[in-house]
């Protein structure tokens, strides 16, 4: 066992001073295991999450919402523009995203193209003139429901006003942020009272190869170790206690930690992990969350 665990350790270090050389020489690449080149398989993913998330929503809601004229936020919208897309085909009066990283300069038509086909073969009765034309407003600056912002310091407030949200999603984003604190408390002011959030946070180490071999491999190093190879956007480390301490002090309330994937041997999990991830309260058994909440009001 203890050679595992030194096995892995020392792996981790090399796959942290990776992706820290490849920040440095490439910057945030996208956030897909796979390009626009599987176009179909990239549609597939746009719409599984969109569809999870409305699964969860359902079930925090108790089935008591709709999309229907809502001003929705995603926080982390990855390489294109198809969760927003397929948002407004379900009924949102609105899609926001904003991003430190413009990944959408180079999604392809094509992609769009075979997403406006399957959206029309899912539902023949989807308005893809009105989508189509969304889409085209957002590419030429224009006015648009579509509303994509890349600001370098992320300021939400400034790009959507305060009090205008509804629904925030989010996919494996908060794990990026920097600043949880400063996100959340910034989210608060954008977000209208009793709005709604549902966010899926990955927890897991995110290079490819260990995520699969070792998924807690970020957590064996004390932080002097790890902030050696920091860069914006490494992942922060936030366990779930804490995103719950920081959104319940920042006035959000009925917050719901759900476990999306996790580790079967809650015991094994704590081997080897850093001394600050050993206590059980730290739940390392957790891969990855959907954190539901709602805004005080």
């Amino acid at each position: 066992m203890r050679m595992k665990h030194m096995f892995f350790y020392l792996a981790g270090i090399g796959f942290l001073a990776l992706a820290k050389a490849k920040f440095l020489l490439k910057g945030y690449s996208s956030p897909k295991p796979f390009d626009f080149s599987e176009s179909d398989r990239c549609i597939d993913y746009d719409i599984q999450i969109v569809e999870q998330w409305l699964t969860y929503l359902e079930g925090y809601t108790q089935g008591a919402y709709s999309l229907a004229g809502k001003n929705v936020l995603e926080l982390g919208p990855g390489s294109d523009l198809g969760i927003g897309i397929y948002l407004l085909a379900k009924g949102c009066s609105q899609y926001n995203a904003c991003d430190v990283n413009n990944l959408m300069s180079s999604t392809p038509n094509e992609f769009y193209e075979k997403l406006f086909l399957r959206l029309e073969a899912m539902n023949a009765s989807a308005d893809i003139a009105f989508l189509r034309e969304q889409l085209n407003n957002a590419n030429t600056e224009g006015h648009s429901r579509l509303n994509y912002v890349v600001r370098d310091d992320f300021d939400i407030a400034s790009a959507f006003g305060e009090s205008t949200v509804d629904l925030v999603f989010s996919h494996a984003a908060f794990e990026h942020f920097d600043d949880v604190k400063t996100t959340i408390s910034i989210l608060s002011t954008v977000c209208k009272p009793s709005a709604i959030l549902v966010a899926e946070i990955d927890l897991k180490t995110h290079s490819r190869w260990i995520r699969k071999k070792d998924p807690n491999n970020i957590y064996r190093y004390p932080q002097w170790i790890y902030d050696r190879f920091r860069f914006r956007g490494i992942p922060n480390r936030l366990r779930p206690f804490q995103y719950k301490e920081i959104f319940e002090k920042l006035g959000w309330t009925n917050l719901t930690i759900t476990p999306v994937g996790n580790l079967h041997n809650t015991e094994d999990c704590y081997s080897g992990m850093s001394k600050m991830f050993s206590d059980k309260k730290n739940q390392m058994e957790y891969l990855s969350i959907m954190v539901c909440a709602t805004r005080a009001g």
